[in-house]
């Protein structure tokens, strides 16, 4: 959760976009150490 946060923070997004971003990027998913199977958390948990 706090990497979520940092790159939110950096990149000034939204959660909604944060959301999006993180399934879409496969950059975001190996940093945030996710497969691509391992459950995202929604726009509301972050």
């Amino acid at each position: 959760m706090f990497k979520i946060l940092m790159i939110q923070t950096l990149n000034n997004l939204s959660d909604e976009r944060m959301e999006y971003l993180i399934n879409d990027r496969l950059s975001f998913m190996r940093f945030l150490g996710l497969g691509l199977s391992d459950h995202v958390p929604d726009a509301k948990t972050v």
